[in-house]
Parts: C-alpha cells; sequence; structure tokens
C-alpha cells in the first residue's frame, strides 16, 4: 500500500511538472518556421504581414534574406536557416553589444535585440514594449541585446 501511494504521489508529481513547464509557441524542440512564427504573433493578436525580403548582399552580415515581417505597424527581421545548426553558427557571430557580423558595425537607431529559436534568428531594433513582449512569447527571451538606448519617447 505504501508503495502504491508513493508511486502516486511520484507519478502526480511527474505530471505536474511537464504541466507547469513554459514553452514558447515555438518550444526549441520544433523545427520554427518563418510561417510558425508569423501564426505564434497572430495569435497573441498582433496584425501582422510579410513585407518583402531583404537580400544577404544588402543586409550585409548574414548568409539568408532577412524576411520584414510587419508587427502592427512595428518591423521585425526573420532569417530562416536550412537547420537550426545553420542559424546558431551565425548567431554565435553576434557580439554581446549586437553587432551582428565581426567585420561590420552598424549603427543602430533603436536598441537592437536578437533572438534565436531553432531555425530563426529574429532581429528587432525597437522598443515597444508590445513587441517585446509578443517576440518573447512567441521565440524566447533575446540571445542579445544591444547597447543603443531606446528613445526618451518610449
Amino acid at each position: 500500500m505504501r508503495r502504491e501511494i508513493l508511486t502516486m504521489m511520484t507519478l502526480s508529481c511527474l505530471i505536474l511538472m511537464v504541466s507547469c513547464e513554459q514553452r514558447s509557441p515555438l518550444a526549441p524542440t520544433s523545427s520554427a518556421t518563418l510561417d510558425q512564427f508569423v501564426q505564434a504573433l497572430r495569435q497573441q493578436g498582433f496584425s501582422v504581414s510579410l513585407a518583402g525580403e531583404i537580400s544577404p548582399d544588402v543586409n550585409g552580415f548574414f548568409s539568408v534574406p532577412a524576411h520584414q515581417v510587419r508587427v502592427n505597424e512595428s518591423q521585425v527581421n526573420a532569417f530562416e536557416y536550412p537547420s537550426p545548426e545553420a542559424a546558431a553558427a551565425e548567431a554565435a557571430r553576434i557580439s554581446s553589444d549586437g553587432q551582428p557580423s565581426p567585420v561590420a558595425r552598424i549603427t543602430w537607431v533603436s536598441t537592437p535585440r536578437f533572438y534565436l529559436q531553432s531555425r530563426l534568428i529574429v532581429l528587432y531594433v525597437g522598443c515597444s514594449t508590445d513587441i517585446v513582449q509578443a517576440l518573447q512569447v512567441a521565440v524566447g527571451a533575446p540571445m542579445v541585446i544591444g547597447r543603443t538606448p531606446c528613445e526618451l519617447a518610449h
């Protein structure tokens, strides 16, 4: 009888731990895609649309195009890689001060935030708390936040 109670208590604790685990909609074990990212933002009530691409030759720091994602009135760039390993390799080049390449220095107009989720690197340059919170829910905490301060208006 004691063993059955102990087993039931252990099982209950495991169920509770699993059900309380907080995961972003694009859990790290998934193979996050641009479409899933857009859907995760829409599920939060945002107006989201794709506004084109910026080629790697123009953006100058990542090897894949930047997909311009309009989130309400803000722009977010999503870089979709063929594999999580390819995304992680390029993400590893982002410096702690928010420079995405060791060979190019960018003068940011606002605070750059880089997020890594599976096959995606997401870049948001701005300070809207709504957008920052939405990105955190969609793809997790930023891996790098640059040093450029937010504008006083925010």
